[in-house]
């Protein structure tokens, strides 16, 4: 019953933040007949964007109405057990217009399937797609493009084992990523041509935590030059103890898609069995992790 009341209580909490943050955003008015967290979740949920003009593209780009109010209907979904009927109605509105239909797309690419986002969620981002792509009267090139976004979401998702992967090292020997045994494996696509790729490996050279768990054998980090075999790479200095400094050098990880790669430097820290923990992460975040071991 006290989780329940804890419940009701955010819920009621974050609806009111959603209302006195987004005054000018149509919200649809919750009847006082559905009491239960849920009911009211799901029926806000549901009839969220009722009130919204879809033809209306002034509204394109708008923060405090469209973008926030994107952000809030996101908010509400921890909450929401009817997410499917959920997407597929916003998803049947933006069939009414295509400006509006790649201006919400965009917005669940940068609220959800940005790591960095406060309300990451890939399962939403590809449920939002998934309903997407289904539309019928959707312009071809649109759907061809939220195929495209949709097969990259679905690679190496949170959980799954880190798709392997054949790599070139120093010594001139190849190896794969299933032959690195670590505790944990933190796996760094990058360039050394790449500036922010540069900065973030010397981020990481210069942690003391990274530093302890390399030193006791604890972490491992796979470099790997995403580019191929290249001047830069061979002539960049090499790292210490617990680095593979490795290149792609049959260019597979870009031609095969390997993986999501939208842009340098791209992290991911596995697991011991190679499941993926984290995906596409900023190295603080990877600091904060490892420094709770």
């Amino acid at each position: 019953m006290k989780n329940i009341r804890i419940l009701f209580f955010s819920i009621a909490l974050l609806l009111s933040c959603a209302v006195n943050a987004q005054k000018t955003f149509p919200l649809p008015e919750v009847p006082k007949i559905l009491t239960t967290p849920e009911e009211r979740a799901n029926y806000l949920a549901l009839h969220y964007w009722d009130i919204y003009d879809f033809n209306d593209t002034s509204l394109i780009g708008d923060e405090d109405i469209s973008e926030q109010g994107f952000s809030n209907f996101i908010s509400i979904m921890p909450y929401v057990t009817k997410k499917e009927e959920a997407f597929g109605q916003l998803a049947a509105n933006l069939e009414k217009n295509a400006r509006m239909l790649r201006y919400f797309a965009g917005l669940g690419e940068k609220y959800l399937s940005a790591p960095q986002s406060p309300v990451y969620d890939e399962n939403l981002y590809i449920l939002m797609l998934e309903k997407i792509i289904a539309l019928p009267n959707i312009q071809e090139k649109d759907r061809s493009n939220y195929t495209f976004d949709l097969k990259m979401a679905k690679k190496n998702r949170i959980g799954t084992t880190a798709t392997d992967f054949e790599f070139l090292m120093r010594n001139g020997k190849h190896s794969r990523l299933s032959n690195v045994e670590s505790d944990y494996l933190l796996l760094f696509f990058g360039d050394p041509e790449c500036d922010v790729c540069n900065d973030t490996k010397k981020e990481l050279l210069a942690s003391p935590i990274v530093n302890k768990q390399l030193s006791n054998g604890k972490l491992k980090i796979l470099y790997v030059c995403v580019e191929g075999e290249t001047k830069a790479w061979k002539n960049s200095p090499t790292q210490g103890k617990g680095w593979i400094d490795a290149c792609d050098k049959k260019g597979l990880i870009y031609d095969k898609q390997l993986y999501d790669l939208p842009g340098l430097p791209v992290l991911y820290l596995l697991d011991k069995e190679h499941r993926i923990m984290m995906k596409d992460v900023h190295h603080q975040q990877i600091f904060r992790f490892l420094s709770s071991l």
